[in-house]
């Protein structure tokens, strides 16, 4: 087999770039997803600390279709990189944690005191926004252009 020719070569770095550029910005869906739940996971934590039963009912009943339609929407990104399901664990699993501990001591012990509920709704998504802040890969792995050849 021949070696290829230096436009060829070249040709190939440049296709491989593009291909990775594609793909890294078809995978940049993940950060637009956690801070669309962190987002929404604020005014959730207001309605069930603060609204009653029916502010609780109200933010459930929002929190199980804004999970049902990003689920629809997430399962339809065709790209997944290199450790979104890890950040996607991590980051979820850290909410879930916070806000599980956010309702139990709230609802028995703080129920309709702003005091703990406003911060506890703002602490709440702070995994999911680290999630969406962190890098998406470890070092550079960018293709070499030509003239690093």
């Amino acid at each position: 087999m021949d070696a290829p020719t230096r436009t060829e070569a070249e040709a190939t770095l440049a296709s491989a770039r593009t291909a990775r550029t594609s793909l890294v910005a078809g995978g940049n869906w993940l950060r637009r997803y956690l801070l669309v739940f962190a987002a929404a996971s604020v005014p959730v934590v207001l309605l069930i600390g603060l609204g009653g039963q029916r502010g609780a009912t109200i933010g459930t009943m929002l929190w199980l279709f804004l999970v049902a339609g990003m689920s629809w929407w997430g399962a339809r990104q065709h790209v997944v990189l290199r450790g979104h399901k890890r950040r996607s664990f991590l980051a979820f699993g850290g909410w879930g944690v916070l806000y599980g501990a956010t309702l139990l001591v709230g609802v028995y012990l703080f129920p309709g005191q702003p005091g703990f509920w406003v911060p506890a709704a703002v602490i709440t998504p702070v995994p999911l926004v680290l999630g969406a802040c962190w890098p998406t890969s470890r070092g550079d792995r960018s293709v070499p252009s030509a003239s690093d050849a």
